[in-house]
């Protein structure tokens, strides 16, 4: 199973005046969507804008002697943000007042995944140039 549907996230496509535009599903849970943040960070960012922040993670260096304060990554909408933590490294989601935690080892192979997936698209799509 991969990571991302581990988180009930799901990707998928759909077309809009003759346009591919990618997005990220949430599975209802007990009548509720679970870790919907996360996939509302994740659905604005194309390849380049993903593998960005893919490297911003990695270059924190995170040491798991050091303990860290947090650090704000900034996704392809503007009011998308995802705060990285320790002890335990982690990715914090928080833009409806709920916190979603997810380890940084989940959330870094659910990017890797996003990124995979649109991958497979033919360009254009709407992502193309994010």
């Amino acid at each position: 199973m991969k990571k991302s549907e581990e988180y009930n996230l799901h990707f998928n496509t759909f077309e809009f005046n003759n346009t591919t535009i990618p997005i990220v599903g949430c599975s209802l849970v007990n009548g509720a969507s679970k870790n919907n943040e996360i996939a509302s960070f994740l659905e604005p960012n194309g390849i380049r804008l993903t593998q960005q922040i893919i490297d911003d993670i990695a270059s924190l260096n995170l040491d798991l002697n050091i303990p860290f304060e947090g650090y704000n990554i900034w996704g392809g909408n503007q009011d998308e943000s995802v705060e990285i933590k320790s002890p335990p490294f982690r990715a914090i989601f928080n833009t409806t007042g709920k916190s979603v935690e997810v380890p940084i080892s989940d959330f870094l192979q659910i990017l890797q995944e996003w990124k995979t997936f649109l991958e497979t698209i033919p360009n254009p799509h709407f992502l193309s140039n994010r």
